[in-house]
């Protein structure tokens, strides 16, 4: 209990002491102000003690998007021999990376649809779905 008020003194806004530290003084008022010289100015603070807010970890590691790239360079590999294969597996294979890894996957492109689709409608499909995935990735 004691400790966690000698850090609230100590640590706290300098407004805490403002008053105990006029009247009394001494090592207090010292250590006070010696803390108070390095502080940085005052301003909107987020936490206790002014102790600013950790961002949050990558929703991605470097492993994940080297998985992904490897993907992409296999699907555009696999887009020159057959293209309504390789656009099956570009949305399956982002379809089940980004739900594996909580993403909503509302926003993904949809893949080929059973018709007979050319070849640059496909294309298209691709670059669509490679677009959200990175878009995705990318956060």
């Amino acid at each position: 209990m004691l400790a966690a008020l000698g850090a609230a003194w100590f640590l706290g806004p300098p407004a805490w002491r403002a008053p105990v530290t006029g009247a009394v003084g001494g090592l207090g008022g010292r250590i006070g102000r010696f803390i108070e010289s390095g502080r940085s100015p005052d301003r909107a603070r987020l936490g206790i003690g002014g102790a600013a807010a950790v961002p949050p970890p990558p929703r991605f590691t470097d492993g994940d998007r080297a998985y992904l790239n490897g993907v992409w360079k296999h699907v555009e590999s696999t887009f020159v021999a057959n293209p309504r294969v390789a656009v099956d597996l570009a949305h399956s294979t982002a379809s089940g990376f980004f739900t594996a890894h909580g993403v909503e996957v509302s926003g993904l492109p949809e893949g080929p649809d059973g018709l007979e689709e050319d070849t640059e409608t496909l294309r298209l499909r691709l670059l669509a779905i490679k677009a959200w995935s990175d878009r995705e990735a990318a956060h």
